[in-house]
């Protein structure tokens, strides 16, 4: 909402109209990014806490591989699946730094600093105003019949209207630059954060994109695995039940001749 110059000059009712309109909407969006810093900081802390978490599981699996060394298909996967978990984790902690910058940082200066100053600019002009209205209500009591009085109330009136007149525009450019400041802000804020978004999407896609043949290459592998290992149990089942039965027949005989 832009705020006419012409109508702070003549202090109309709409003028105030709209300021009041103004100053109800500022508070408001001042709460509204207030609450969203807190819980964009809210979110980067638990996206920290992620990553420590995450970086002990990579850690794991590495502990894991090294265990296995003897075993080249256990250790070269957990050392290819390793280093991916950790460039994921590097993409995750460029993703909070964004937002830390982004929104958190970006929009706590514009209301500690853009804000504020509007704020303390609208007590002056809420003061002014106020010596305004006090100098019109002496200006209409002040005695006719005493013209020293009349000319004093005259004169505090029309400085205190120039005074009203000059704060009021700056009042205004204020409020104007405030609406526009605000509208780049939030919209730059939101955008570079969505870029994050977008960079750390397309980073993991690409990231997974390279290690998809191998893991397609792992699974058939493992299919084979599957079937190998399934053949392999019933030839050591046989080969049990063969030994079983050569040793019970063993024990029969030597029954038999004693």
């Amino acid at each position: 909402m832009t705020v006419e110059f012409e109508e702070c000059i003549k202090d109309s009712p709409r003028f105030r109209a709209t300021i009041d309109e103004v100053e109800t909407d500022v508070v408001e969006i001042e709460a509204k990014l207030d609450k969203l810093v807190k819980l964009c900081s809210g979110m980067i802390e638990a996206g920290k806490a992620y990553i420590t978490t995450n970086k002990h599981f990579v850690s794991g699996v590495r502990d894991l591989s090294q265990q296995c060394k003897k075993d080249e298909m256990i250790s070269e996967c957990l050392d290819k699946f390793g280093d991916s978990l950790q460039e994921m984790i590097n993409y995750h902690m460029i993703l909070f730094d964004q937002a830390q910058r982004s929104v958190r940082q970006q929009l706590h200066n514009f209301v500690k600093d853009d804000v504020r100053k509007f704020k303390e600019t609208k007590k002056q002009f809420d003061k002014v105003r106020e010596d305004m209205e006090i100098s019109l209500v002496k200006n209409a009591q002040a005695p006719r019949h005493k013209p020293h009085e009349v000319e004093e109330a005259t004169g505090t009136l029309t400085i205190t209207r120039k005074c009203f007149r000059h704060l009021a525009l700056d009042y205004v450019l204020q409020i104007n630059v405030l609406q526009a400041k605000k509208k780049f802000e939030i919209l730059d804020a939101m955008l570079s954060f969505m870029h994050a978004q977008y960079t750390f999407f397309q980073q993991g896609y690409s990231l997974l994109h390279e290690l998809d043949p191998y893991m397609k290459k792992l699974a058939t592998e493992l299919d084979q695995l599957v079937i190998d290992s399934a053949v392999e149990k019933r030839e050591m089942e046989h080969k049990h039940a063969m030994i079983q039965q050569r040793t019970l027949l063993q024990v029969s005989t030597h029954t038999y001749f004693f």
